[in-house]
C-alpha cells in the first residue's frame, strides 16, 4: 500500500521503531482509504508491542463534546502512571499545563481524523526526566465516524532522549 504525503510526513517523524512497526500496521488495515475498524486490530499480531499500547473509546458527551475512556491501558503505562488507567476516562486526570496539550491533540485525530505524534515530559505524572513519545491513531466505526483512538507510547529518560526530542522537532511541554 502506498502512503500518502501525510502518511509519508508522519512516519517521518516517528522517533520510535516500534511506533513505526504500529503505523504500517495501521495503514496496512486501511482499506479503501478509510481507516480500520477495532475488530481489523489483531492483539496476536502485535504482541510485542501490547504493554506499550492503549485503546481508547470516543463516548460523545454533548453535541460538540467527546470523553476518551481508556479501554485498554497497557502494563508499561500503568508502570510509569503510577496508576491503572483502565476504565477510567482521561478529563479525571489532573494534567496541569499539559491538558491543553492533550485536548489539542485528541483534537487533531478525533475532530480532523488524522493521526497524530508527538513527545512531552511527564511532569505532570511527577517524573520530569522522563519523556513519552506518543502515537495517536484513529479507529472507525462501521459508518466511518472516529470510534476509537489506538495508541502507543514509549517512555525514555536520560539526555538522549532529551536530545532526540530536540531532534524530532517535536513539542516538549
Amino acid at each position: 500500500m502506498l502512503l500518502t504525503r501525510a502518511d509519508q510526513a508522519i512516519r517521518a517523524q516517528l522517533i520510535v521503531p516500534e511506533q513505526r512497526e504500529l503505523f504500517d500496521y495501521w495503514r496496512a488495515k486501511s482499506v479503501d482509504g478509510r481507516y480500520p475498524v477495532r475488530a481489523d486490530i489483531q492483539p496476536g499480531e502485535l504482541r510485542a508491542l501490547l504493554p506499550s499500547l492503549s485503546l481508547l473509546d470516543v463516548v460523545a458527551a454533548g453535541e460538540d463534546m467527546v470523553r476518551l475512556r481508556v479501554r485498554l491501558a497497557g502494563t508499561r503505562l500503568r508502570d510509569y502512571f503510577g496508576v491503572e488507567t483502565t476504565g477510567h476516562f482521561l478529563d479525571e486526570y489532573d494534567l496541569g499545563d499539559q491538558n491543553a496539550y492533550w485536548d489539542a491533540a485528541y483534537r487533531e485525530v478525533i475532530g480532523a481524523g488524522r493521526p497524530a505524534q508527538g513527545v512531552i515530559a511527564l511532569d505532570a505524572w511527577k517524573q520530569p526526566n522522563v519523556f513519552q513519545f506518543w502515537l495517536r491513531l484513529p479507529l472507525a466505526d462501521a459508518e466511518g465516524r472516529i470510534a476509537m483512538v489506538l495508541g502507543h507510547d514509549a517512555f525514555l529518560q536520560s539526555e538522549k532522549a532529551h536530545a532526540l526530542a530536540e531532534r524530532a522537532n517535536l513539542r516538549i511541554a
